[in-house]
């Protein structure tokens, strides 16, 4: 008895549904699914009739998933009342649309769960609800993504991971081996990383190939430096593994894959399985089957990696990683064959050889032969030579059966050859000849040769890494030995050492460290260039701080002042600015990727160029007095610009975390001029300025480019702030007025106009996505135009406020729609009648040239020209002159691209075999107004038919069912929208078997003992290259085709050199595939060896004997045959009175006796024969013709052929006796019965040579003699039959017994009351006894009416049983009275006391059932059980529901209720499901068992 759990689902805060409509707190009963992982909560402990609550019939499943892909789960769920379904994740929430979509599909009944375009972000455990009011259903699946690239925006992210303590977070999973893209330049003589991980996985006997291959001789150090990693790298597989064990290097399998394995124990196992090749991650599957190209899948403790459709691009350096730590790495190489095995023809009983040569060493091939793998054994001998260079295949003794193709395989290469292997001729037939001692074959060329030049070129290859390792190690040494004396001489600080000293050395893991020594140069793992400046005093430079990747140079200063050059982790170049006092001076500062530059000062000022993490260029301004110039700062990626200034105030020039371009405005007093502020990723720039105003340029996180107008006087200036990412400037004042050009988060231009006085000008304010320009004015009023305004606005030139029309112009050429490509420029034109002007509007808003937009204007042709073309470019263009206008919408967009990998993938040939399914499929990103059309050699398909195309968002998929040889050709598809069509290209190759060869068959040579034929090739192949060709031939007048061999692909013609002079032989000749053998070619005429030879005229027919259907014919041989033999003879017949002869068989039917029946002849009508000898060259000349014979039978005696003298026949069936006879003419037909003529219900028909006399329903007196009596002109014949009527005995009487010696008892029954009618009848005994318990015949066709049973014991029971026995068979039989214990036992009374009667009958029962059998085949097999029951049951045995006690294969036993069955030797159709069935009057039991029959 189960007990049921109560559980409250206790889902944690963020992972569940949301609580509005999920409290996960409802009280239920646990269930278990028919899925497994998932868990189901029943609200209530009895379910109504037919409801149900939710369920899985298909769970997501586990993705792994390349970041910027398509990613989604799809789930099926049931339950009545129907469920909802929810998603959710366990780490954040999916309710934002864009990145998490949740559909269903009524018609599929399918729940997807979409996360387009997926992010590193949302790798997570994902988890889905499913809820009705009786109980919810819930599953989890796990989503990982591969990152790819590094993004510059983590590194902030990772300081705040580390900052909270999450360094888990931080850790980035990458290989221990840098893929080749982001690996450093390798220095001369370094050592590959490869080197040290192959070590660590290689067993020891591999050392020694390994460092030959990467060219290292110091074993002493290698094995030092390999147990010190080695150490160092169990300790940390101990974290998360452990039993590390049979580590197995990457190989070729059989199938076509690769694979390689490992064993262990993970210690946690939800512990993360990463793979590598050349250092970058690769996705895997252990789900999806061959759905992905790498698979890797847990047998046990055995972890097996492997890959399908191998390429060359697939060979590179493998590894596997539990968390961060690596646990196995592999090389996976390709090797090509130099030298390729080529043809072998071997005599019977002699070697085979088959010999190449490899590009690199490898220690064993892979050897087939005829599709098998091949080992070293008593049949073959694999060799391969000392530099492994020389592969060998010796095929022993080789006999007529080896014959085939062999295949030597390396890696995905291959080659293979045919072994032909002849008979020996000279053999005595019968007898087996002595093995031959030569051997056949070789590949024909110096393969010694080519090994050795092979070796040359990778002994160079192994030596010039070894002189660069040496030369390293030198070098090393000596700039060791020249550091320590120039560290000596710089013990004293403060002094200026000039240039720095660098020292390479070679760590563990080959990476060249540079250390700087005296001014210094780099500090940190610098793994650049950090150069110190030049300094005149004490001062200190410092170029390059922290973990910089570029170059840091320090500025020149003239006094004790400090210079910085370049601090934190920079990755680009930063300079210093040149000083002539003690100011400070600082270039590039933080984690700058860019280049810093600080300004020059002439005075003490601080300067500062570049700080921050800038990945861009930081310059400051130069400076005439104190005053500091700050020239990009923060993390910038662009360029920041001081500006310059002649006294003490402060120029700042890009500032905060800028990509673009900072500029600082140039001033002449002690005013503020700041230029690109903030994060900025476009240009700053400030303006310049006379007085001590303030200019600033650019502010904020702007991505554009922002201008401060140009000042006489004390007034503020600034142009572009906040988050512009387009360019903003500042207008031009005269007067302390204040001018702003483009505020806000500007995604176009703002330009300010010009002012003459203190008034405000302001142009292109707030969010303005395009340009807003101000008008001129002559006043102190405000000109507005722009704000929030997507168009443009312009105001026209006047003095005062009006505006200024123009002329009317006509337009004969306007504006139309146009779709632009982003980033590609664009030209619109409007043509005139006149010359005259005219103004460009974008959405309302005037356009100028400017900001990559150029307006020009040839005379009457206006053209307005989009440099490179963007989204902000959209829009409706209009042109105006004077009162007329066109207009045309210009959008911007992109073409359509397809993912390198997927191009990739598509482009590889797809190749079936002939009625199989073809499928393409091509991934793509969800675009509007997408085209997609599939091509097939330039034909667009359609969806019906055999083409079956299916349209998804994201994707396209193409089927081809049931494809032809025809289909065969170049398959495409074609993306396309307004912008423009892409096209990607990929073959459809489908293998059938080839062509016939072409014919017709030319005849070469022919000659008594050699007939040389000759063919064209196939026009088609199907699809693969035609590997041989078959040849069969025929012997004229036989029916049988015999294969006479085969030629290569190269060779069409064939010399047959096995044929008889004057013989005709037919060939045909089949061409083979790998896709097997297409129709015969054959030839027109049968070809004769040599020339054709007649034999002379046999001796002239003699007529035998003559019939209405027969005439009988024989003749004697030609007595010149011509020295040809004969190979039978043709007859033919002519009709008396025609002069047509008509040959009775054909010429490649002989007659090969001298004697024929012609059957084929007319009654009454008369024909002469004649007959011509039939040889190898055709039928000869023909004898003299017979005499005249009349097709009519001779007069005979009537004659019975084999009738039958003795009939049974059950009484009430029909009697039918069947008479045959002979005789001419025919007879006159009597029968009798007992001498006496036959009654008249008696029938007899007669025919034309039988007579049958039929007696419909037949009694016991028809049983009689019948004679036939047969009479013609001839003479006459009789024939008796006896016909005896029966039916089944009845029973004999009463059986009595009577003992009249000891030990016999005399048995006598009453006889059967047919015994008079039937004089065949006879009795049989039965006897039965209480010891054995079974029936058994003791007495067989008596005809007396006593038996005397023999050896009748005491105290045993005997019962004797007699039946009636004739033709028909058994009577039912007459039972004895029991004889032995207990017969004559008086009856004890009971004196009145009443007793309970006990019945020991029962119904059968199986005691012990059969068991389960696996024999080998041929083997015996004993099977058995145990019945027991009351009658004693009557058992049955069945194989696979068919009753076999009967059946002499099986030998079947009951003894006292042990069943035996015995099967001497188990063949294949004895296995099966084996039963056996007890049967008695009160019930019936059974036991069955399986039976496999093992090869």
């Amino acid at each position: 008895m189960f007990k049921r759990t109560k559980v409250t689902d206790g889902t944690a805060t963020g992972q569940g549904p949301d609580a509005e409509n999920w409290d996960g707190k409802e009280v239920g009963f646990r269930k278990k699914s028919k899925v497994p992982g998932v868990m189901i909560t029943q609200y209530i402990e009895k379910l109504p009739e037919g409801k149900s609550h939710p369920d899985f019939t298909r769970k997501p499943i586990a993705l792994t998933i390349q970041e910027g892909k398509f990613a989604f789960f799809k789930a099926i769920v049931t339950g009545d009342p129907k469920p909802t379904v929810v998603w959710s994740r366990n780490n954040g929430d999916v309710s934002d649309p864009a990145r998490y979509q949740s559909k269903y599909d009524p018609n599929s009944n399918e729940h997807t769960f979409e996360m387009p375009h997926v992010k590193p972000d949302q790798a997570d455990t994902y988890k889905c609800f499913a809820k009705n009011e009786y109980g919810q259903a819930m599953v989890t699946v796990v989503l990982n993504v591969i990152e790819v690239g590094f993004k510059m925006t983590k590194a902030p992210q990772q300081q705040a991971e580390v900052a909270n303590c999450n360094f888990k977070k931080v850790l980035k999973r990458r290989s221990k081996v840098v893929p080749k893209a982001e690996e450093p330049e390798k220095k001369e003589g370094e050592i590959d990383p490869k080197f040290w991980e192959l070590l660590m996985s290689a067993d020891k006997k591999d050392y020694e190939r390994i460092c030959a291959e990467f060219g290292v001789t110091d074993f002493r150090w290698m094995l030092k430096k390999l147990n010190e990693m080695k150490r160092e790298r169990e300790e940390e597989q101990a974290e998360f593994v452990k039993n590390l064990s049979d580590l197995k290097p990457i190989h070729i399998n059989a199938d076509g894959t690769a694979s390689f394995e490992l064993e262990f124990d993970l210690l946690d196992p939800s512990s993360s399985i990463y793979l590598y090749k050349d250092g970058e991650m690769i996705p895997y599957t252990k789900e999806l089957g061959d759905k992905m190209k790498h698979c890797l899948r847990k047998v046990g403790r055995k972890y097996i990696f492997s890959m399908r459709d191998l390429m060359p691009e697939d060979a590179g350096f493998y590894q596997l990683d539990v968390e961060d730590v690596n646990m196995f790495s592999t090389d996976f190489k390709m090797v090509d064959f130099l030298v390729k095995i080529q043809e072998v023809k071997a005599m019977e009983r002699e070697d085979a050889v088959f010999e190449c040569v490899i590009s690199a060493p490898l220690s064993k091939l892979m050897w087939f032969g005829k599709n098998m793998p091949l080992e070293q054994g008593d049949k073959y001998d694999i060799e391969v030579s000392e530099d492994k260079l020389i592969h060998r295949l010796v095929v022993k003794d080789c006999m007529v059966v080896d014959k085939g193709i062999y295949a030597a395989c390396a890696g995905i290469k291959s080659c293979n050859a045919w072994l032909v292997v002849e008979a020996d001729k000279g053999a005595p037939k019968g007898k087996k000849t002595a093995r031959k001692t030569t051997r056949a074959g070789g590949s024909g060329t110096d393969l010694q040769k080519v090994a050795q030049e092979q070796q040359q070129i990778l002994d160079k290859e192994r030596e010039e890494r070894k002189e660069k390792i040496k030369a390293a190690r030198e070098a090393a040494a000596e700039a060791a030995a020249a550091e320590e004396p120039e560290k000596t001489a710089d013990s004293g600080a403060g002094k200026d050492k000039g240039a720095a000293v660098k020292v390479e050395r070679i760590d563990k893991t080959s990476v060249a460290a540079t250390t700087t020594v005296a001014g210094d140069s780099g500090s940190g793992h610098s793994a650049g260039k950090a150069s110190g400046g030049a300094k005149q005093d004490g001062s200190h430079a410092d170029a390059g701080g922290g973990h910089s990747a570029g170059k840091a140079s320090g500025g020149a200063r003239k006094d004790g002042s400090i210079a910085d050059a370049g601090g934190g982790h920079s990755a680009g170049k930063a300079s210093g600015g040149a000083k002539q006092d003690g100011s400070h001076a600082d270039a590039g500062g933080g984690h700058s990727a860019g280049k810093a530059s600080g300004g020059a000062k002439q005075d003490g000022s601080p300067a500062d160029a570049g700080g921050g993490h800038s990945a861009g260029k930081a310059s400051g301004g130069a400076k005439q007095d104190g005053s500091h110039a700050d020239a990009g700062g923060g993390h910038s990626a662009g360029k920041a610009s001081g500006g310059a200034k002649q006294d003490g105030s402060h120029a700042d020039a890009g500032g905060g975390h800028s990509a673009g371009k900072a500029s600082g405005g140039a001033k002449q007093d002690g005013s503020h001029a700041d230029a690109g502020g903030g994060h900025s990723a476009g240009k700053a720039s400030g303006g310049a300025k006379q007085d001590g105003s303030h200019a600033d340029a650019g502010g904020g996180h702007s991505a554009g480019k922002a201008s401060g107008g140009a000042k006489q006087d004390g007034s503020h200036a600034d142009a572009g702030g906040g988050h512009s990412a387009g360019k903003a400037s500042g207008g031009a004042k005269q007067d302390g007025s204040h001018a702003d050009a483009g505020g806000g988060h500007s995604a176009g231009k703002a330009s300010g106009g010009a002012k003459q006085d203190g008034s405000h000008a302001d142009a292109g304010g707030g969010h303005s996505a395009e340009e807003a320009s101000g008008g001129s004015r002559q006043d102190g009023s405000l000109a507005d135009a722009g704000g929030h305004s997507a168009g443009k606005a312009s105001g026209g030139a006047k003095q005062d406020g009006s505006l200024a029309d123009a002329g009317e112009p006509g337009i004969t050429s306007g504006l139309s729609d146009i779709h632009a490509i982003r980033g590609q420029p664009a030209e619109l034109t409007v043509k005139m009648n006149t010359d005259c002007d005219g103004a460009w509007f974008k959405d309302g808003e005037p356009l100028k040239s400017g900001g990559g937009i150029s307006i020009t204007k040839d005379a009457n042709i206006h053209k307005l020209t989009i440099h490179s073309c963007r989204d902000t470019d959209s829009g409706l263009l209009r042109f105006v002159s004077g009162d007329l206008s066109t207009e045309g919408r210009i959008t911007v967009g992109d073409v359509p691209e397809f993912d390198e990998d997927d191009l990739h993938k598509f482009s590889k040939p797809v190749i079936v075999r002939v009625g199989q399914n073809a499928a393409f499929k091509m991934p793509f990103q969800p675009q509007e107004s997408l085209t997609v059309s599939w091509f097939k050699d330039g034909t667009e398909l359609k969806d019906g038919g055999g083409v079956k195309i299916v349209r998804e968002p994201n994707h396209s998929r193409l089927l081809l069912r049931d494809c032809l040889r025809s289909d065969s050709g170049e398959i495409k598809i074609q993306l396309k929208n307004p912008f423009g069509a892409v096209e990607a290209t990929s073959q459809l190759i489908v293998l059938d078997r080839p062509g016939p060869p072409e014919g017709p068959v030319e005849t070469v040579e022919t000659t008594s003992s050699v007939i040389e034929i000759k063919w064209n090739p196939p026009k088609d192949d199907g699809g693969s290259a035609v590997t041989n060709y078959i040849i069969e031939r025929q012997e004229r007048g036989h029916s049988l085709w015999t294969k006479l061999g085969d030629v290569s692909a190269e060779k069409t013609s064939f010399r047959d050199r096995n044929v008889t002079h004057g013989k005709k032989y037919s060939y045909r000749i089949y061409a083979e595939n790998p896709q097997g053998l297409s129709d015969s070619l054959e030839t027109a005429d049968s070809i004769m060896a040599g020339i054709m030879i007649l034999s002379g005229p046999p001796g002239k027919p003699k007529v035998v004997s003559t019939s209405k259907t027969c005439i009988n014919l024989t003749w004697t041989p030609p007595e010149d045959d011509k020295g040809v033999p004969i190979i039978g003879y043709q007859v033919e017949k002519r009709k008396k009175d025609t002069n047509q002869w008509l040959a009775l068989n054909a010429i490649n039917e002989p007659i090969e006796d001298v004697n024929y029946a012609v059957k084929d002849v007319t009654e009454g009508a008369e024909y002469e024969f004649r007959v011509s000898a039939i040889n190898e060259s055709g039928a000869g000349d023909a004898s003299p013709p017979s005499a005249m014979a009349c097709a009519k039978n001779p007069n005979m005696r009537p004659c019975f052929k084999d009738p039958e003298d003795f009939l049974v026949v059950r009484a009430g069936n029909s009697v039918r006796v069947k008479i045959s006879y002979e005789a001419e003419p025919p007879p006159h037909i009597t029968w009798l019965k007992d001498d006496e003529p036959i009654a008249p219900w008696i029938n007899v028909i007669n025919t034309e040579g039988m007579s049958q006399l039929v007696i419909p329903s037949s009694k016991r007196s028809d049983s009689a003699i019948y004679t036939i009596k047969a009479k013609n002109s001839v003479g006459e014949a009789f024939f008796d039959v006896e016909v005896r009527v029966t039916d089944e005995p009845k029973c004999p009487g009463p059986v009595e017994l009577e003992q009249t010696v000891y030990g016999k008892v005399a048995v006598s029954w009453v006889p059967s009351p047919d015994q008079e009618l039937d004089d065949r009848l006879y009795y049989v005994v039965s006897q039965h006894d209480s010891n054995t318990r079974m029936w058994k015949t003791v007495a067989d066709r008596l005809f007396a009416n006593t038996y005397t049973a023999h050896n009748i014991l005491p105290g045993i029971e005997y019962h004797f049983r007699v039946y009636a026995k004739n033709d028909m068979g058994l009577s039912d039989p007459s039972q004895s009275p029991t004889w032995g214990a207990n017969s004559n036992r008086v009856p004890i009374s009971s004196n009145g006391v009443s007793s309970m009667e006990i019945s020991f009958e029962r119904p059968p029962s199986i005691l012990v059932p059969l068991k389960v059998h696996t024999p080998p085949k041929g083997y015996q097999l004993y099977m058995t059980c145990a019945v027991r029951g009351c009658p004693t049951p009557n058992v049955s045995w069945y194989l696979n529901n068919t009753c076999i006690n009967s059946d002499k294969n099986y030998y079947i036993t009951n003894s006292c209720g042990v069943c035996s069955m015995y099967i001497l030797r188990v063949r294949e159709n004895d296995g099966g499901e084996y039963r056996v069935v007890a049967v008695n009057s009160l019930g019936k039991a059974e036991c069955s068992t399986k039976l496999t029959v093992r090869d």
